[in-house]
């Protein structure tokens, strides 16, 4: 096991920057998620840190010992790749024993013909194979030993590389969008094994993806980066409900969050698309220009509530129901999560009537960054619902326990 601390991390190729100063600590055991879209630096990042680039400048420690400048071979890392990296010609068996090979035998012991019989292989040997087939039981590949990497489907192909990793007894695992390959269902399995397997190891995990439903229910903390900056760092619920720059309450969320024009007040107050919104900013000097609202957190009403649109669209997932929204006031379309026994009291190009969750309500400044808010007024939005007739042509409210369901 080990703790990573990573200290003001810079790398540029050329004249293009990559990591603009990038600092992180790992705790022993932790599952950190690196999550940003394509291009944002995370996947140098873990190059870094495996010994496979060297950066420009700043620090990097494996239990409290600097590791810049010691080669990859040597940090007792285990990486799996975007592209697993296994060796067709070599059964799945022999390419988990690779790195076993590599450590216990030496240059003589691992030639093909005579390497077996020379003084001390057979033990090693045989030491290899119990090894091998330890993680093959755990991954539950047992059965497929045998077979090459072309005779193996992707998610077959993700274990054996996943494999080969943990017989290493690696002080970290490094994973590089590992199921980025495989198609959703299998990602879905995938990730659970994924995590199941980090709880049974108890080791320290540093998982890279762009897919933030990855990082989000798989770690224990993700960190947040864009353009070669590391936004923020937190539990995937910290960062979700409290954003502290409103480029990651966009990144992070799907469907992505509403981005709504607001405007701050002399005496605090915060209004938006017209709309008074009974919050206000903490601080005389604070100004809000933007609220943020989670489309769990936009309800249709059947009555005049703070806003009003015109569905545009309308997604049905099964359990629940996507529309999206022309609100008056606003340019760029809003997006609504409810409930799909909703659908059949829905038409595109209907107007209708809608409120948000105040307590859950985002506020930014100019800059992007999160402002803190207060609310100035508890009073019930709106009266809670449970039904509508279809003639009415407009969705109730529903509910302050609803509400809390689709949260």
């Amino acid at each position: 096991m080990a703790r990573l601390h990573l200290k003001d991390i810079r790398k540029s190729f050329g004249e293009t920057r990559v990591l603009t100063g990038v600092s992180l600590d790992i705790a022993d055991g932790e599952f950190v998620s690196l999550v940003g879209p394509s291009g944002c630096g995370k996947s140098t990042l873990l190059r870094i840190i495996a010994g496979l680039e060297t950066q420009d400048s700043g620090r990097f420690e494996i239990d409290e010992q600097r590791v810049d400048g010691v080669r990859a071979a040597d940090r007792n890392l285990s990486m799996v790749f975007q592209s697993y990296a296994l060796y067709p010609h070599l059964s799945v068996g022999e390419n988990i024993a690779v790195p076993l090979n590599m450590r216990q035998l030496n240059a003589l012991q691992r030639l093909p013909v005579i390497g077996p019989f020379l003084p001390g292989a057979r033990g090693r040997r045989r030491a290899i194979h119990a090894q091998v087939a330890r993680a093959a039981e755990m991954l539950d590949i047992t059965h497929l030993l045998g077979r090459k990497p072309g005779q193996l489907s992707g998610g077959q192909r993700q274990r054996v590389a996943v494999g080969r990793a943990l017989v290493r007894e690696p002080a970290a695992f490094l994973l590089d969008e590992p199921l980025s390959n495989l198609d959703a269902k299998l990602r879905v399995h995938m990730r659970a094994e994924i995590a199941q397997l980090h709880r049974w190891l108890g080791a320290t995990f540093i998982y890279v993806t762009h897919d933030q439903v990855e990082a989000m229910t798989m770690s224990d903390r993700i960190a947040v980066m864009l353009d070669g900056e590391l936004l923020q760092v937190g539990a995937p619920s910290e960062v979700y409900e409290r954003p502290a720059d409103i480029r990651v309450a966009e990144f992070i969320g799907s469907p992505k969050i509403n981005i709504l024009p607001a405007a701050t007040a002399a005496d605090g107050s915060i209004a938006c698309l017209g709309t008074e919104t009974r919050m206000a900013v903490r601080g005389a000097e604070v100004r809000a220009s933007q609220l943020g609202v989670r489309p769990e957190g936009l309800h249709l009403s059947r009555e005049p509530a703070d806003f009003t649109g015109e569905i545009l669209h309308l997604e049905n997932l099964g359990p629940e129901l996507y529309v999206q929204l022309r609100l008056q006031g606003c340019d760029a379309p809003a997006t609504l999560r409810a409930d799909a026994a909703l659908l059949p009291q829905l038409a595109v190009g209907q107007s209708v009537h809608l409120s948000f969750r105040r307590d859950r309500a985002l506020a930014f400044d100019n800059d992007g960054k999160a402002v803190e808010t207060r609310l100035l007024d508890r009073t019930p939005q709106t009266t809670p619902a449970s039904g509508i007739k279809p003639e009415q042509g407009i969705a109730p409210d529903l509910g302050e326990e609803r509400r809390a369901a689709h949260v």
